[in-house]
């Protein structure tokens, strides 16, 4: 299943929710960035080294912008 990593409340997370809403693809997310926090830390920085959101994860492959 797809997870996707960002709040909300971003623009850009929610052009990708969007998008999956509308080709019927199941997804999770989970709240990074924001009031959240979570993109500076090291882990998330190994999967978007820019820090920010939305970062995409499908199995081993990682989408970030």
């Amino acid at each position: 299943m797809l997870k996707i990593l960002g709040r909300k409340t971003s623009s850009n997370v929610q052009k990708v929710l969007w998008a999956c809403g509308e080709i019927g693809l199941n997804f999770s997310r989970q709240d990074v960035g924001g009031p959240f926090g979570g993109n500076l830390e090291p882990k998330y920085l190994a999967l978007n080294p820019n820090g920010i959101v939305p970062t995409i994860i499908d199995d081993d492959f990682v989408l970030w912008e």
